[in-house]
């Protein structure tokens, strides 16, 4: 029976606390503007286009993160009898058969994944030996802002490895014949 695909969302909700925040600086951007306008002295006007330049560089990207946030209805990461694929654009879809292990890190928040010596050649190139020291893994799937389960996500990522080692015994063995 196959295994239910799990799909890792955005946190919508912990947006929401960003928006109040986002408000405020764009009401500062239009003080800045304003004083801009308004006075005439020099060091107002001075200190008012940088407040004017900082708050419109801060609250645009804050803006801009919100709203591509909340219209962002796609999932980031699926797991799924495939592999493991972050569709934010990080690793990609990485299949079953060229994993060697998969760890659920809970105090860094990622999903980290070695890669089987048996990998396709170009995923094997994107690897590097200095990641694989210092972090433990050759990919790391960031969680950090996804809404997931942890427990339910340690069980299906622990399954589809376990029935993707059988289906791999089971091709050997094949192939053995």
């Amino acid at each position: 029976m196959p295994l239910k695909p799990i799909h890792l969302r955005r946190r919508r909700w912990t947006l929401f606390f960003t928006i109040p925040f986002t408000v405020v600086i764009l009401a500062i951007f239009a003080y800045s503007v304003f004083l801009l306008i308004a006075i005439d002295e020099r060091l107002v006007k001075l200190i008012a286009g940088v407040g004017a330049f900082a708050t419109f560089c801060i609250g645009g990207s804050l803006g801009k993160t919100v709203l591509d946030a909340l219209y962002d209805l796609e999932p980031a990461v699926i797991v799924n009898s495939e592999g493991l694929d972050d569709v934010r654009g990080g690793t990609g879809l990485v299949f079953w058969h060229e994993i060697e292990s998969v760890k659920l890190d809970m105090d860094e928040q990622q999903i980290r994944v070695k890669v089987a010596a048996r990998a396709a050649p170009d995923r094997r190139a994107l690897v590097s030996a200095t990641r694989r020291l210092f972090t433990g893994a050759d990919y790391s799937i960031d969680l950090h802002g996804l809404s997931y389960y942890p427990h339910g996500l340690k069980q299906a990522l622990a399954e589809h490895q376990r029935k993707a080692a059988r289906r791999r015994a089971r091709n050997v063995a094949r192939a053995d014949l």
